[in-house]
């Protein structure tokens, strides 16, 4: 009597699991990129582990890491959602009015800025659908390589680009690091203002690790000016000047049209921040991301007026979120 041949079932969705969980060696981390919870991620690649048969994740101390036959199945995974990525493109023109899905990563200064007006131009196209997730810069980075986005939207300082072969960049706004303040304050009847100004004043400042820490610092090292916050992201920052907390040292694309504070340029300082477009080094065909992609880079020459800049050595990323 011949054995029955039991049939191996395996979502794309686990393999894509996988794969984020090996880029961040953390459940927690990857759970939060994918927008699920952590026992919901679990229960997945335990269901994907008694599929194939093997373990693929262990625990160790320092986080979650691969075993050597997750590690072994990595490259075949991550080809096998690349497949399904070029399979849906292809027939997206041919389907059943299902849309096209582009897939952005993007800091929280893209969101608020660049992102918004690209995507009211090419939404209105009923075969286009954008999934938008915000993150830090390496996180966005993290989320190009493992092909969980088509495209992403990081902030470097000049010079200064993913130390990766794994993707491309090209950027989009370079601009002066400048101070915004409460509506209101006595330094905004000013249309610039100096480091000097600034003293005695309380700043709201990024957490270490942050880009705009290290460059906050490097300004207020010049000043008397005394943190009174720590905070995460641009939008936190914002939300604290405009109840009068503080001030806080942002690049004039990282406040938008909408947020109450006001934004003055430093004419004694020389920081600058650029806006960063990254792609995969694995060119992809696609009308909706070729259109999406063109938007943003059409509105990043308009919005301020500020254009890329050109030239700089390239040195090792430090990347995050403004």
């Amino acid at each position: 009597m011949r054995g029955t041949r039991t049939m191996c079932v395996v979502r794309t969705e686990q393999l894509r699991a996988l794969t984020v969980i090996a880029e961040t060696s953390s459940l927690r981390a990857a759970a939060a990129r994918l927008g699920i919870s952590q026992s919901s991620l679990s229960t997945s690649i335990q269901r994907l582990e008694a599929e194939l048969g093997v373990t693929l994740l262990g625990r160790t101390r320092t986080g979650t890491t691969l075993t050597e036959a997750g590690r072994a199945a990595l490259a075949p995974i991550r080809d096998v959602c690349r497949a399904e990525d070029d399979l849906r493109r292809v027939l997206s023109e041919y389907g059943d009015g299902r849309p096209e899905l582009v897939r952005v990563a993007a800091v929280t200064s893209a969101v608020n800025t660049v992102l918004p007006v690209a995507l009211h131009d090419v939404l209105d196209d009923a075969r286009l659908e954008v999934q938008v997730r915000i993150g830090g810069s390496d996180d966005v980075i993290g989320q190009v390589l493992d092909d969980s986005a088509d495209l992403g939207l990081i902030v470097c300082e000049p010079g200064v680009r993913p130390p990766t072969s794994g993707v491309r960049s090209e950027t989009l706004l370079s601009a002066r690091v400048g101070v915004a303040m409460p509506v209101g304050h006595r330094l905004a009847r000013a249309d610039s203002v100096t480091l000097g100004d600034l003293h005695g004043e309380r700043m709201i400042d990024f957490r270490a690790g942050y880009l705009m820490h290290q460059v906050g610092r490097r300004m207020a090292a010049q000043t008397t000016a005394r943190a009174v916050s720590h905070v995460e992201s641009t939008p936190e920052a914002v939300r604290l000047v405009s109840a009068g907390v503080g001030m806080c040292f942002v690049p004039r694309f990282s406040v938008a049209a909408g947020d109450r504070v006001e934004w003055r340029e430093l004419t004694d300082s020389a920081e600058r921040i650029d806006l960063v477009l990254v792609s995969p080094a694995r060119i992809r065909a696609s009308i909706g991301l070729g259109r999406l992609t063109d938007r943003i880079r059409w509105h990043s020459r308009r919005l301020h007026g500020v254009r890329p800049e050109t030239g700089g050595s390239a040195k090792t990323a430090v990347r995050d979120t403004v």
